[in-house]
């Protein structure tokens, strides 16, 4: 038996490594060198398969480069605060200068204190979008060959295989929503072997075909998972009704003419989500909300796992958000500056967030130590956000305080979405304003429009709630790219100017090597 679990895994670091040698541009080694005609016997080698489909987002997006992390930073009210090393990073990504982030030379380590930073956080490595397809391609060869293990094995059903197939889908869907929101188009295949090289499609075609796609599995996910350790690690019907609500978004704005149609869906596929789910997921207490960062719980839709007792771990925690906003007593990242967080916001910011006299548990949950110490005001290494740390572990650097998942979609953020295009599209603000209050009651905040009405603004109450609620999560800086308050200085501490926006320097560089043995490929004209 070890032999073939030893043979099995051989198999599966096939599919990983086919990738990187590839002569042509999404060229693949044929399917059955692949993957093995005695490989899909049984239902463990679906879920064998499968499990490296996760593997390999987990890494390509959660682990090896700061994807996650610069979702928050890009064009961020941010500051780098008085540590040392010097994380300049921080205050180069706050004002969105994305050439300088990343062609700036790294040093031998333990050299440049100004430059520390290159190889610690390693901005760099973004641009390369092959960790990212290798995900796609995992997931295209399991939508085609899982139905191997029907044929092979009577008792593997068809529910099952359309199950493993919508995971699939999933995956892959969800590898391309995060290539487009980064590089805009990018070339788009559901072929488990492709032989062509191709060009890079329009993102906007791209989401629908996600969209489209997803439609027709949903229905095969479940809900959740009997076995925990599969919730939110793993796709569930609420994973892709968020995902298919984040397109739907996306393309509101980038398709304008069509706008109130995709805010219609994100309302139809809003209510599924929440009046059909049959308790699956929920709104934490606010007091207990570390647990969702903890993972694996009701209120995670989709996530990156992290915990130590799964065997799992980060490499460089700076390439992490929660590491940032924290520091001795109870998380030291910087061994220099024990004392000091790297990272801490514009007081302005934070004071637009919680205007002054506005009651909030997030402040006290959030920002509030044991002592009652507060400096979420502060602007300076002082600033702590406990929002993904659980107190009550104690303090110190241990591996149970840190085992904190990256959350892609959490339940909080589909019921803002919802609200969001309801107010966007107008005619039924009662039910945006309801599901608003659900997370400002959630959080024991001030309900609309009673508190914090941003002079009685519906939807600027509702963004404004967004980044209040998701800080941390990755969905700030996408949240201005798809609402066009990135170029408005009055909602955007960095804004991007209006003519640069047009020439699409929202997106990020590409690497060149993406040229190589393709010549229908291209590069963003911007950062050329």
């Amino acid at each position: 038996m070890k032999g073939k679990r030893i043979a099995k895994y051989m198999v599966i670091v096939a599919v990983t490594i086919s990738f990187l040698g590839c002569k042509k541009f999404l060229n693949v080694e044929p399917i059955d060198s692949l993957s093995g005609n005695n490989f899909w016997k049984d239902q463990n080698d679906a879920e064998t398969f499968t499990r490296e489909v996760y593997r390999l987002f987990r890494v390509g997006v959660g682990i090896d480069r700061p994807l996650v992390l610069m979702g928050d930073l890009r064009n961020a009210p941010v500051l780098k605060t008085e540590t040392f090393p010097n994380r300049n990073d921080i205050r180069i990504i706050a004002r969105g200068s994305i050439k300088e982030l990343v062609s700036t030379i790294r040093p031998t380590p333990g050299t440049d204190a100004e430059r520390f930073w290159t190889y610690n956080v390693e901005w760099d490595k973004i641009a390369d979008w092959k960790p990212v397809y290798k995900v796609i391609q995992s997931a295209n060869i399991l939508y085609t060959l899982v139905p191997k293990v029907a044929e092979n094995d009577p008792s593997f059903t068809p529910a099952q295989v359309r199950k493993y197939q919508a995971e699939a889908v999933f995956m892959r869907s969800m590898s391309y929503f995060v290539l487009l929101r980064l590089f805009g188009n990018v070339p788009y295949y559901t072929d488990a072997y492709n032989q062509d090289p191709l060009p890079r499609m329009d993102h906007r075609e791209v989401a629908r075909k996600c969209i489209e796609d997803l439609e027709k599995v949903k229905d095969d996910l479940p809900w959740t998972y009997d076995d925990p350790a599969n919730r939110g690690v793993r796709a569930m019907k609420g994973s892709a009704l968020t995902l298919m609500m984040h397109l739907n978004m996306w393309l509101a704005w980038f398709d304008k003419p069509n706008a109130n149609q995709y805010y219609a869906q994100v309302d139809r596929l809003g209510d599924e989500l929440r009046l059909e789910n049959n308790g699956a997921y929920e709104l934490l207490p606010i007091e207990r909300v570390a647990e969702i960062f903890n993972g694996r719980s009701k209120e995670g839709l989709f996530e990156i796992p992290n915990n130590v007792n799964y065997g799992e771990s980060y490499g460089s925690l700076r390439k992490t958000y929660f590491a940032h906003v924290l520091h001795a007593p109870y998380f030291i990242l910087n061994a220099t500056t024990t004392d000091k967080s790297e990272l801490a916001y514009e007081s302005s910011y934070m004071k637009t967030l919680y205007p002054e006299g506005e009651s909030d548990g997030r402040i006290q949950s959030w920002f509030t130590d044991k002592q009652g110490n507060n400096f979420m005001f502060s602007g300076n290494g002082n600033f702590t956000f406990f929002k993904f740390f659980n107190l009550a572990l104690g303090s110190g650097n241990t591996a149970q305080s840190i085992g904190n998942y990256q959350v892609m979609f959490r339940y909080a953020d589909a019921i803002l979405l919802q609200a969001e295009a309801l107010a966007a599209m107008g005619g039924n603000d009662d039910k945006a304003t309801m599901l608003l209050n659900l997370i400002r009651s959630r959080a024991k905040a001030g309900l609309y429009p009673e508190a914090n009405n941003y002079d009685n603004k519906l939807q600027d109450a509702i963004y404004w709630e967004r980044c209040k609620e998701l800080m941390g999560e990755g969905h700030y800086y996408y949240d201005l790219v798809r609402t066009g308050k990135l170029y408005d200085a009055a909602y955007s501490w960095h804004p991007m100017a209006y003519s640069a926006y047009l020439q699409e320097a929202w997106t990020w560089p590409i690497d060149p090597k993406a040229l190589e043995n393709n010549p229908f490929m291209t590069l963003n004209e911007y950062w050329k």
